[in-house]
């Protein structure tokens, strides 16, 4: 065999073992919405839209975040062979309400699975020129022409470029700029203008995440043509895109970028277009001269995230920010400072604050550096933050914190006494959490070895500098607090690649929501979690986050009364912070698209608006796993803990179901394990409590689940194929009487038609004319009813025999998916508590 059809043959092999893991091994299906088309509307309109995704069986509901915008199922009119109006399944009619804001909402689909995954859908303001990208213009000279301020939707084919022209004045501020990896889409957008010459002006990408923007600024009236693509080429259906080509407001950023809760402060406002801006304070961002204008913004009182959609990563989600905008401007945050609020002074190499403050500063040129000095007390703890790729700044923020000493001769040298370049990560090192709850920012603290001097540089690891790198750098006494996000997402990575899912309870069923509390200034109190808004039938046991435990696993059970259900539910963090309860509610973030692990850094995951949860009463659990006693357990560090576990299989299980134990924190890879055969139903996991490399065990009160991982015989939407068996039947029975009704209208032909024969006969015999004739017609208008009778009767078996296809290849499909496969699941048990004391001391 030759290098060529090795290699062929290699391929082959793989692509035949990736299909049997991700088609024979499937896991147990739960509903993903991956494109709602159209995904835009404007205020006050009504569109059909399609949904498409897999695992979307029988859907019956499309839900929005906003109640303004609502969905009608369209319905397949009653027929002969239908007689009630069916719902189609895949196609809405969406109405936006006049009164519903301009903005970015999500949609989720209702099925016999669930809830799905959310999918982006954008209201325009109802003035809005909205413009669907038709005919071919992928070339320069087929160009389609739109007017400046239009709004273009559409997507790229693969290996394509889609051309647009429009018209701009002298002197005429024009911004263009891409809508698609904030919506959802695969596009790597780029765009490239060329003049009317075909001499390029600009080109962008990757100014909002990998969004471009790119504004032109004619001195003369001329035409401009806009060539977008993905950078990559890449293109097809999930590659869509929103062009906006405008002279509308548009605002970069604002200084300071945050203020204190319920303060009143005077910020500048940096942009194009801006009403009653000017270019006064000269400030220039990659060639161009940005507008400004001072507006005085009252901050809200209590700080919170916002509660609209955020596109961009959990924790820049997360931040505690107000949303501030200018008439008809794109929306920018306001972050809430945690201290009086001081603005850097560019022109010092050094700058002296007092505590606590947060310095809103900006690397203004590559490699900028900026110090700041500061008093302290001894034996005090202070903590520093700064905060800037939260903000969405193209900042990667380092801290360096040094004690300034003096000399007798008052000669000052630096002891170096904390550094930071990020905060601690969350991404799993085992491959089993892929949704990125990191940030780029940086955090220390420290407690001062005497009174006197310290000193803090920031630095931007990137390098770059512009009036837009800006950052927060908050200088302060310990504020302890915590913040909560809930993720879920395929709990078996099939091929190295992860998927973002919805929690789905079958009867009996157990589902792990992963809970992250990043906590803020070494905050150890505490933090109990529950679920709130749960249906009935369904309980979530509390989880308590002990010490500086900052991540767990939230158990949902379904007992096996629990109906079917859709709907979203609260997850609440509660922790006592100086004799004061606080609560915080749990964002809820997801993957974007499905990954392949070693490709990481591009995988997106940001925030959706509400936690979902749904309940199938149709599906059992394949299994019920527990410990056999219901307890809390003790162990002493350095030894191993034995945990008795029973199982029960509720149906056809086939090889080792291996048990884990899931959400223990410290534990980073290779935990121990226990494979229980498929003709056993205990085992005994054993837990060795003993510090390595791979769990950083300590003292203290550990709360996780056991995860199992197997394999069972499962049928899918079996309620389906029984379905679609009894609609085929019914149209076999309806077939039947049909074909009876033709051979009777047959027979009613060839009768009338023999009677229609003697009653031309008879015309020509005796009898008076007049009774002749009316027989004859008589006769003839029987044998006409009985042709038209058959026909119909005939035509309506065509009909018939061609539903009883279609039903008899949908009933052939849903029996085929509904017969028992080897799928692959996970199951979790209950939560269980461990208090791990310290080694009894040694006499």
């Amino acid at each position: 065999m030759n290098a060529i059809k090795l290699t062929q043959f290699y391929f082959l092999t793989m692509l035949v073992a990736l299909f049997y893991q991700q088609v024979v091994l499937a896991q147990l299906p739960t509903a993903d919405l991956a494109r709602v088309e159209p995904f835009a509307a404007s205020a006050g309109k009504s569109i059909e839209v399609t949904i498409s995704g897999t695992n979307l069986d029988d859907a019956t509901e499309l839900r929005f975040t906003h109640p303004g915008i609502t969905a009608k199922p369209v319905l397949l009119p009653a027929d002969d062979f239908f007689p009630k109006a069916r719902i189609q399944g895949s196609k809405f009619t969406v109405t936006v309400a006049q009164n519903v804001p301009p903005g970015i909402y999500e949609a989720r689909a209702v099925s016999y699975f669930g809830l799905s995954t959310a999918r982006p859908f954008v209201v325009a303001a109802a003035d809005s020129r909205e413009v669907s990208e038709s005919g071919n213009h992928a070339t320069r000279e087929t160009a389609m022409s739109v007017d400046v301020n239009s709004v273009i939707t559409g997507s790229v084919a693969s290996r394509g470029i889609d051309w647009y022209k429009f018209k701009a004045t002298a002197g005429q501020r024009i911004l263009i700029e891409i809508l698609a990896e904030r919506i959802d889409s695969k596009m790597d957008g780029q765009i490239i203008v060329y003049d009317s010459k075909g001499r390029e002006v600009n080109r962008n990408r990757d100014w909002y995440g990998r969004d471009p923007f790119i504004e032109i600024n004619s001195k003369q009236d001329n035409e401009f043509y806009v060539a977008i693509s993905d950078i990559l080429y890449r293109g097809g259906g999930n590659h869509f895109y929103r062009l906006s080509i405008s002279d509308k407001p548009h605002i970069d950023f604002v200084f300071p970028p945050a203020g204190e809760p319920g303060s009143k402060n005077i910020y500048t406002v940096y942009g194009r277009n801006l009403p009653g801006g000017s270019l006064g304070k000269s400030v220039t961002l990659n060639g161009q001269q940005l507008e400004s204008l001072e507006v005085e913004i009252r901050m809200p009182d209590v700080p919170t995230p916002p509660a609209s959609f955020q596109p961009g990563t959990p924790r820049q989600g997360l931040l505690r920010a107000s949303e501030f905008q200018l008439e008809n401007s794109n929306s920018v945050k306001i972050g809430f400072a945690t201290g009086p609020v001081v603005i850097e002074s560019s022109h010092l190499n050094q700058q002296q604050v007092t505590l606590p403050v947060e310095i809103a500063g900006r690397f203004d040129e590559p490699n900028d550096e900026d110090v700041f000095r500061f008093r302290t007390e001894k034996g005090k703890t202070y903590c520093i933050e700064v905060i800037s790729d939260r903000m969405q700044s193209q900042v990667d923020p380092a801290l360096e914190v040094r004690q300034i000493m003096r000399s007798k001769e008052g000669v000052e040298t630096l002891k170096k006494v904390a550094e930071n370049d990020d905060l601690p990560s969350f991404f799993s090192v085992h491959n089993k959490d892929a949704i990125n709850l990191n940030s780029n920012d940086a955090a220390v603290s420290f407690v001062a070895e005497h009174d006197g001097d310290y000193a803090v540089t920031v630095l931007n690891q990137f390098g770059g500098g512009s009036p837009a790198d800006i950052y927060r750098l908050a200088i302060r006494e310990p504020k302890p607090d915590f913040q909560l996000i809930a993720t879920t997402e395929r709990p078996l990575p099939t091929g190295r690649t992860g998927y973002s899912v919805t929690p789905l309870l079958r009867k009996g069923a157990k589902w792990g929501v992963r809970i992250v509390a990043p906590r803020q200034d070494d905050f150890t109190g505490e933090i109990v979690i529950t679920a709130e808004n749960l249906p009935q039938g369904v309980t979530a046991q509390p989880l308590t986050l002990s010490g500086k435990t900052d991540r767990g696993i939230l158990i949902i059970s379904a007992d096996p009364s629990a109906k079917t259900w859709a709907g979203e539910i609260k997850i609440i963090g509660k922790a006592q912070i100086n004799q004061q309860q606080i609560v915080r509610e749990a964002k809820f973030a997801s993957l974007i698209w499905g990954h392949i692990f070693s490709d990481a850094i591009r995988v997106r995951s940001r925030l959706t608006t509400r936690i979902p949860l749904s309940v199938n009463e149709h599906e059992k659990a394949p299994v019920i796993l527990a410990p056999v006693e219901n307890k809390e357990y003790t162990v002493e560090l350095n030894q191993k803990l034995e945990i008795p576990i029973k199982i029960i299989n509720n149906g056809k299980r086939t090889g080792n179901l291996t048990i884990e134990p899931h959400g223990l924190f410290g534990m980073l890879r290779s935990p121990p394990t226990v494979n229980i055969a498929e003709n056993k139903t205990d085992g005994k996991l054993v837990i060795d409590f003993k510090p390595n490399g791979n769990f950083k065990a300590e003292a203290g009160r550990y709360q996780f689940a056991l995860l199992g991982v197997g394999v069972t015989q499962y049928q899918h939407n079996l309620q389906a194929s029984k379905k679609a068996a009894a609609e085929l039947k019914r149209i076999e029975n309806l077939v039947v009487q049909v074909k009876s009704d033709v051979d009777r209208t047959k027979a009613t032909v060839e009768k009338t038609k023999t009677m229609l024969n003697q009653a031309k006969q008879n015309a020509a015999q005796s009898g008076s004319e007049s009774e002749r004739q009316i027989k004859l017609k008589k006769a003839q208008a029987d044998y006409d009813t009985a042709l038209k009778a058959s026909k119909t009767a005939a035509a309506k078996l065509v009909q018939a025999e061609k539903v009883k296809t279609q039903l008899a290849a949908k009933a052939k499909s849903t029996e085929s998916k509904a017969s028992a496969k080897s799928n692959k699941f996970a199951v979790w048990s209950d939560l269980i508590t461990v208090n791990v004391k310290k080694p009894a001391d040694k006499k």
